[in-house]
């Protein structure tokens, strides 16, 4: 495990804002020269602290669509259950996130769908396939009112 000092801090927090700073302006942001600075941002993608760059699009200003948290339930509560419906999402792209969580369900799902009728076949299709599924509560999005940022590191 690598140890993360203020330095390293301030490296993650200025990458979460900007991947595409350039080293020179990060080793500035972070009071490093730009070599010290170039070394510790590939010592924290070797260690998989920093697992990949990679672009926040715009979907309101790309193409309509409807976005959706879903409560899932699975019938069967053992590690296979639980692991074939994992497996099962990877290959759903409306599957946007998902989470095993605690409580009264078993997974937290986020979906975006291109409008209410795809939500309402995609989540016909999860139910009824071969997923496990016996309960599956949708909630559908009206507004964001807080877009991902970055992790508070």
């Amino acid at each position: 495990m690598i140890k993360i000092d203020a330095i390293h801090l301030k490296i993650l927090r200025a990458l979460q804002t900007n991947a595409k700073l350039t080293n020179l302006a990060l080793s500035k942001l972070v009071g490093l020269s730009p070599s010290p600075c170039l070394d510790r941002v590939k010592k924290l993608e070797r260690e998989k602290v920093i697992r990949h760059y990679r672009a926040v699009i715009d979907l309101e200003k790309l193409c309509p669509h409807v976005r959706v948290f879903a409560e899932i339930t699975l019938e069967g509560k053992k590690a296979d259950d639980y692991e074939k419906f994992a497996n099962a999402i990877h290959n759903i792209p409306e599957v946007v996130a998902g989470y095993r969580i605690s409580g009264p369900y078993d997974y937290m799902l986020s979906l975006v769908c291109r409008d209410v009728q795809h939500y309402h076949a995609l989540s016909e299709d999860m139910i009824y396939g071969n997923l496990g599924i016996t309960k599956f509560i949708g909630h559908v999005a009206l507004a964001q009112t807080k877009a991902f940022r970055g992790f508070p590191v």
